[in-house]
């Protein structure tokens, strides 16, 4: 080469690189870095395509290969409906346990010996097994997997060791509110008549026996409904082949089942086999329900309706972008932002929507401080609302299906994570590319759509309002929440409350209590002499103090004021035969229930006159009130209204009334508990008076004067 073309060979280079330059630099400047590119398609997921056959039995076998790690993981699943389990709840959950505990070859020391030199995972559930390894211990683990499934022996001496540990479980649910709010929503949610209701307590796993255990296990674990999974380091060959020596022979237990012309099933130890004949429905207006947790600090919200939407529902997938939006796990999500981060009630506050065959459900809550639990409410079902009746942003939708998307790619790191997939799309009847065109779906969601879903979902002036907490100091605040504005009360089992009361001794009447009560104060004789009142009282109240003044003059007339030094705050008087009302609204004339009410508080002891006030006393047993065993007495106005009042056994004193009120804001249950007695001229009055009526009152007597001069004009009605 000479040197001039050399030279025109350097000329040529030296153009194009100016001319690559140039055109470099005219793309850079068409390029507007003020606006983010815009977003690619959403790409496809490669989950392993699914490869499904049967075996001659009826069992189906699913696999799903994956060989970038030496592990194989395999589930079997028998698919059924629903089984109640009615009064022997808890089995069920016991067969889950208990069918890896021992088989007609090994028994559970050798099985956990076994799995433990494999480094190998094995559990049960009341529908299946899932057990996982390395693939070289893969055939080893499989030949127990069999085992366990076709000769399970259920040993009586673990039966009964699973019965002690199910029990203790069951009385630690007195202590962990999120276990009571968990147990008492499904009740809420779905109904007890639904096996998904259904709730395992003391007295029913004692009904349990090994027997139901066998029924079960011999009705539903059946090849013909079964289906087993192999997931990872495996074939398709190996898998049907281990599939095909290991179970292809299996034709479950037979069948010692009858059923009657009616269709009823019926099976030997579990009797009549009941799937859920209905779909639950939250029809009834918006009501609250609460469980009494004394003393706690805090309570737990849930908010709950069942849901009409199965897995395979087109709005699923929307459904799921909605509650991410709501709830769903995103500190942005609207719940955790108000909540949490303008209010300051929580540390978090979540929703979830779980799509179901059966019956899918709707759940929304958080754990607050006692003070803010209605608020946090209000918040709760306000945010309900305005999702289902507003848009969501294209921010909000954005970041929702972002961290959807994230979370889908993280979860196929898991093994198992694929085996459901294989195993819901057979389930489930999903189309065959579901999963795979996952991100392709969610790219299609719109604020349109998501929308469609709240309005056709969300259903708030039906949902079910659960609180546990300090009933004392929460429940009263709750019932203008309620659209019946009533509190439920129910235990920690979701039945409703009821007090557990000791029998009364044999022979005792309401009219003894009563009686030992009015000798206990001073005796009959001594309170008939009796012509005037007068009693004053001083309260704290939200940092204001206020007095309360209250004028008997016999026969029944009937003087009271709240007042705050010098200004009344409220005022009532009884003449007799009519009575006013004063407070801030002005004067007015007491009429029907308020007047009878009137005319039974110019009683200075109406303990003496109950006939008289048309009042029917019942003795309702026994139980304990602030550490004292008392008499309850159950008293039934004419009117049809009643209260409930507690007489201290050793003292005969009256330590306690509940009455329920009804006021435009709610139906209040009213407590008032009564101490301190203390004698004036001869006859014992309670001296310090604490009152909780959603507002907490604690008076302490200033004056009590017997028998003083009170004028007539305190009585006069204008």
């Amino acid at each position: 080469m000479n040197r001039r073309t050399s030279l025109m060979k350097l000329q040529r280079t030296a153009l194009l690189t100016g001319a690559l330059f140039l055109l470099s630099t005219q793309m850079t400047a068409q390029i507007d870095r003020t606006k983010a590119p815009k977003a690619g398609p959403a790409p496809e997921v490669r989950v392993g395509r699914a490869k499904n056959s049967h075996l001659p039995n009826g069992m189906k076998v699913i696999v799903v290969e994956n060989h970038k790690l030496p592990l194989v993981t395999v589930q079997l699943r028998f698919d059924h409906p629903p089984v109640s389990q009615k009064d022997k709840v808890g089995y069920q959950d016991m067969i889950g346990e208990l069918i890896t505990s021992g088989t007609s070859a090994h028994t559970k020391q050798q099985i956990d010996e076994v799995v433990d030199q494999l480094g190998a995972q094995l559990s049960g559930t009341s529908d299946g097994i899932f057990a996982s390894c390395l693939k070289k211990n893969f055939p080893t683990l499989m030949q127990l997997v069999s085992e366990v499934v076709i000769s399970p022996t259920f040993p009586a001496e673990e039966f009964e060791k699973a019965r002690t540990r199910m029990l203790s479980g069951i009385a630690s649910r007195a202590d962990d509110p999120d276990q009571i709010a968990e147990v008492v929503g499904r009740v809420l949610t779905y109904g007890k008549g639904h096996p998904y209701g259904e709730v395992t307590t003391e007295a029913s796993l004692a009904k349990v026996k090994r027997e139901q255990l066998v029924g079960y296990y011999e009705q539903f674990f059946r090849p013909d409904i079964g289906y087993i999974v192999f997931v990872g380091d495996i074939t398709e060959h190996e898998a049907r082949q281990m599939a095909s020596e290991l179970f292809g022979n299996w034709t479950g237990a037979p069948d010692r089942s009858t059923t009657d012309a009616n269709g009823v099933q019926t099976l030997p130890g579990l009797g009549v086999i009941e799937h859920p004949s209905f779909q639950p429905k939250s029809l009834a207006p918006r009501q609250v329900y609460f469980v009494d947790r004394p003393g706690s600090a805090q309570s737990v919200i849930k908010v709950m309706f069942p849901l009409d939407l199965k897995p395979n529902d087109p709005a699923a997938l929307p459904a799921q972008v909605l509650n991410t939006i709501l709830g769903g796990g995103v500190f942005n999500a609207r719940l955790m932002q108000n909540l949490r981060e303008a209010r300051a009630y929580t540390y978090g506050a979540y929703s979830n929507v779980e799509a179901d065959r059966w019956c899918g459900s709707f759940t929304a809550g958080c754990s607050v401080r006692n003070e803010v639990t209605d608020s946090a409410v209000t918040e709760i079902m306000s945010e309900i609302e305005r999702i289902k009746d507003g848009a969501v942003t294209d921010a909000e939708l954005s970041l929702a299906k972002s961290y959807m998307a994230g979370s889908f790619g993280r979860s196929l790191e898991d093994p198992r994570t694929i085996a459901r997939f294989a195993l819901n799309t057979a389930l489930y009847q999903l189309p065959e590319d579901y999963y795979a065109t996952y991100l392709q779906r969610l790219d299609t969601i719109t604020a349109a759509t998501v929308k469609a879903a709240a309005e056709r979902l969300l259903i708030p002036d039906n949902a079910r309002i659960l609180v546990v907490g300090d009933k004392e100091d929460v429940a009263n605040r709750l019932a203008p929440l309620s659209f019946t504005h009533t509190v439920a009360y129910y235990d920690i089992n979701g039945d409703q409350y009821r007090e557990q009361a000791e029998k009364a001794p044999e022979g005792k009447k309401a009219a003894d209590v009563l009686l030992t009560y009015i000798n206990a104060i001073g005796g009959g004789e001594a309170l008939t002499k009796v012509r005037t009142l007068r009693k004053d009282y001083e309260a704290q109240l939200a940092q204001m103090s206020v007095t309360l003044s209250e004028k008997y003059a016999a026969p029944a007339k009937y003087a009271m004021s709240l007042s705050n030094g010098s200004t009344v705050l409220q005022d009532l008087v009884f003449d007799g035969v009519r009575g006013t009302r004063s407070s801030e609204e002005g004067r007015r004339e007491l009429v029907d229930e308020e007047l009878d009410d009137a005319r039974q508080s110019a009683y200075m002891f109406p303990e003496l006159s109950y006939r008289e006030l048309d009042h029917l006393a019942t003795l309702n047993g026994m139980l304990e009130v602030n550490g004292r065993m008392c008499y309850r007495v159950f008293v039934q106005r004419a009117s049809g209204s009643n209260f409930t009042e507690y007489y201290d056994v050793e003292t005969g004193l009256k330590s306690r009334r509940v009455e329920s009120q009804s006021t435009p804001e709610g139906n209040f249950q009213v407590i008032t508990d009564f101490s301190d007695y203390k004698a004036v001229d001869g006859i014992l009055f309670p001296h310090t008076i604490h009152q909780n009526a959603g507002t907490k009152f604690h008076f302490v007597a200033k004056s009590i004067q017997v028998n003083k001069p009170i004028g007539d004009t305190v009585f006069q009605v204008e």
